[in-house]
Order: C-alpha cells, then sequence, then structure tokens
C-alpha cells in the first residue's frame, strides 16, 4: 500500500477521534485543525504531539488481518428481503430462522441485532393518518410498550397512549416501525422453548443492570441476546455461532455522509461476535439493499476496499478528509426570523470567502427541538485564509442576540 493511500486512512482516524475530542471543549467554535497555533492551548499535549508526528514523519500502517490463534472468521449470508417478503414470519426470513433452530438444538447461542439507527416505533391512525409528535419538537413520538407510553428523544417529552385518535376519534390507531419489544413477542410465538434476554435503553437504565445481564448471558442462562447498537461492540461469547441482523441497512439513510461508514463499523463489529472460540460462526444479514458496496463489503470482511470505495465518493463530493467541513447552526424560537438572519449570515460568506463551497441555509432533519428551530449552513474548503476571522465577525455580531443563537462546529461529528 502505498503512502497517499496510509496517510488517507490515518487521515480518517484522527479527524474522527479528533472532532470527538475537541468538539467537548467549551470554545470550540473557533477550532480549526488546519491552525495548530491556535489550538495549542486547547488539546491536551500529548494530542498535539500526535499531531505533529503525523506532520513530520512517515506513516506505517498496521494490521490485524486474522482473529488470534488463527480461528476463522464468520461466513456471512446476505438475504435479499426484497425477495423473502412473502416467506417471513414477522421481521425474520425462512433462513433466518432455520439458523436459529439449529443453534439452539446444539444447545448453542444467538446474537439478534436489530438495528435501531434511524429507525424507531410510532403510533398512527389508519382511518386519518394522523401521527402522535411531539408539540416541542419537529419528530413523531416513539411508542414505549412497557410502560404505555409515547416518548419524545430529543427533548424528554412523554404522554400516554390513547384508545381512540384525537383527531378523528376513530379506535383505529396503530403502532408502525419495529422495536426490541416487538421482536421480543415474535420470538416469543415463533420460538416458545427459547429464552429470550432483551438488551436496550429500557432493560439496561438501571445501575448495574447492563452488566448483570452479560453475566447471565455468558453463564448460559439464555438462548438468544436480542439488542441494538450495545450487543455489537466489546462482546465475547465463546458460545455465540449465530449473529442475525434483522434489518442492517436503515442507518443507511440517515442524511449524513458518514451513513455508509457507520453502517459498516457496526455490522462488522456485530458480525465479529460470532465464532469466537473453538466453534464456526455464521451471519445471517438481512437486508433490503443487497448491492450497496457497504454490505457487500461486510459480507466478505473487506475493510480495505470499503475504505478504497469510500474514498473515492467523498472525493467526488468533496467530502473529508478531501475537504474540511464547518457546520454553522442558526437558532431562534421564530422561524421566520431565524431563516432571514441565516440568509444575511449566507450572503456574508458569498462575500467574503471566495474558496469555500457554501451550502444552505437548509432546516436540520429535526427542523424544531423543545421549541426551537433549527437552520444550518455548511462550508465546505480546502484552505480559507479568511475563514478564521469571518467567522470571529459572525459571532460577535450575533453574542447580544436574543432572537438567534449562532453555533460554529468544526470538523463536525455528524451533519443533521
Amino acid at each position: 500500500m502505498n503512502i497517499s493511500v496510509m496517510a488517507m486512512a490515518y487521515g480518517m482516524l484522527l479527524t474522527s477521534f479528533l472532532s470527538q475530542v475537541i468538539n467537548s471543549w467549551p470554545n470550540r467554535k473557533l477550532l480549526n485543525y488546519k491552525y495548530i497555533d491556535q489550538i495549542k492551548d486547547i488539546v491536551p499535549n500529548i494530542l498535539l504531539a500526535f499531531v505533529m508526528c503525523l506532520c513530520v514523519y512517515p506513516l506505517q500502517l498496521l494490521e490485524l488481518p486474522n482473529r488470534v490463534n488463527g480461528r476463522k472468521l464468520p461466513e456471512v449470508v446476505i438475504v435479499d428481503l426484497n425477495q423473502e417478503m412473502k416467506q417471513m414470519k414477522g421481521h425474520f426470513s425462512s433462513l433466518l430462522l432455520e439458523e436459529i433452530e439449529k443453534k439452539l438444538e446444539k444447545k448453542e447461542q444467538i446474537i439478534l441485532l436489530l438495528n435501531r439507527r434511524g429507525y424507531s416505533s410510532f403510533v398512527t391512525c389508519k382511518n386519518c393518518g394522523f401521527t402522535f409528535k411531539c408539540p416541542h419538537c419537529d419528530i413523531t413520538l416513539t411508542y414505549h410498550k412497557s410502560s404505555h407510553t409515547l416518548r419524545c428523544h430529543y427533548c424528554g417529552y412523554g404522554e400516554k397512549v390513547y384508545e381512540t385518535c384525537p383527531e378523528c376519534h376513530e379506535k383505529a390507531l396503530s403502532n408502525l416501525g419495529v422495536g426490541t419489544q416487538k421482536i421480543e413477542e415474535e420470538l416469543q410465538e415463533l420460538l416458545p422453548s427459547a429464552s429470550v434476554l432483551r438488551m436496550d435503553y429500557d432493560t439496561t437504565s438501571r445501575k448495574g443492570k447492563h452488566e448483570e445481564m452479560i453475566s447471565l448471558f455468558q453463564e448460559g442462562k439464555y438462548d438468544i441476546l436480542l439488542g441494538t447498537q450495545m450487543v455489537a461492540k466489546g462482546l465475547d461469547f465463546s458460545n455465540v455461532t449465530l449473529v442475525g441482523i434483522l434489518n442492517a441497512d436503515t442507518s443507511l439513510h440517515i442524511p449524513d455522509f458518514r451513513s455508509s461508514e457507520n453502517t459498516f463499523s457496526l455490522l462488522s463489529q456485530v458480525a465479529g461476535r460470532s465464532g469466537r472460540n473453538q466453534k464456526e460462526g455464521k451471519v445471517i444479514l438481512q437486508t433490503y439493499n443487497p448491492e450497496h458496496y457497504a454490505i457487500q463489503k461486510v459480507q466478505h470482511h473487506d475493510y480495505m476496499g470499503f475504505y478504497q470505495k469510500e474514498m473515492e465518493i467523498r472525493k467526488v463530493l468533496k467530502y473529508p478528509p478531501y475537504f474540511y467541513l464547518c457546520d454553522i447552526k442558526i437558532t431562534g424560537k421564530d422561524a421566520s426570523i431565524v431563516f432571514q438572519e441565516a440568509l444575511k449570515i449566507k450572503r456574508s460568506f458569498e462575500r467574503n470567502l471566495k474558496s469555500t463551497i457554501i451550502l444552505g441555509p437548509s432546516s436540520a432533519s429535526v427542523f424544531r427541538v423543545n421549541q426551537i428551530y433549527r437552520y444550518h449552513i455548511i462550508l465546505k474548503y480546502k484552505r480559507e485564509e479568511n475563514l478564521y476571522s469571518i467567522l470571529q465577525k459572525v459571532l460577535s455580531h450575533y453574542q447580544n442576540n436574543v432572537k438567534v443563537k449562532i453555533d460554529i462546529d468544526f470538523h463536525p461529528s455528524q451533519i443533521l
């Protein structure tokens, strides 16, 4: 592998790491990795030294292509849900159910992942189409069966579930989407003899519950571990020989340029939970997008192939690590005022930032959160000498503005 490819790989890792670390600092608004002299008082010395070393010394990529003791990576089988719909039982393909039954007969264990990111349960009316939404945020309320309540995962608002639709007053309310509770019920119906341990936010919220569940599954008290992202990382169960991914591609549809990378990472991690001891492992991956490169590369455990394809796309679309990103968020209680001020800021950028691609203003994916309306402007740039000073002027101009708030995020970890 040539130096440029290795450097780009390190760049991806470093950018991700720095964005997570530095974004936690209160004065991150005026932070730019390009200008090391401007971050030396903010970044811990050891991190700054690491940045400097990457600039000076040749890079060497260290890989772990094989498992410990030469154990085989699990076979990954893709199930095309477009072709499987008529044979589905609930959210389970015939192949996945067949493999689960085989493992249960052998007294082996199974992990099932519900890829909930970007996908949640909600209640709607089948008669008039009414959907319960948070009164403070522009988002549907998520249904929690254990407490029989609807909750907003952004501001915390909650309300009880009605028996009739508040719009048309018909008893036609239906729970759409899928959650771990729904999958647990399906398992109990399809495989009544199997013991299922559900691990999600609701079941692990009490202190010590997460560790207790892991211990119970490790001891073989349960046959199936069902959960969201928390079952994908860091778990080492010697008797797990099957991983089932119920909906592999929901996170691909999130409007963020890292959605493919995040999907590949999550699926690769959960696939690695299968066959970690002497017994061979298997992964059943259910998807509506079997030809997507992220899904294909997971099937072949091909990190470098995924990396190369992802870099091709990011280069064409001018995303990191080929371009820097800056996300300017404009928020306030009056949507009209916020939008007008966002337009003024964009015009200022157009006059002063000649080497920058300016996108927006556009509404955020969740336009309203806790009665606050949100717009943002995205800047893509390689080198812009005026950027720091122009952003400083924008911040100073709105510093005492009670109607509009400005937040500047260099190298955002996500754009939503």
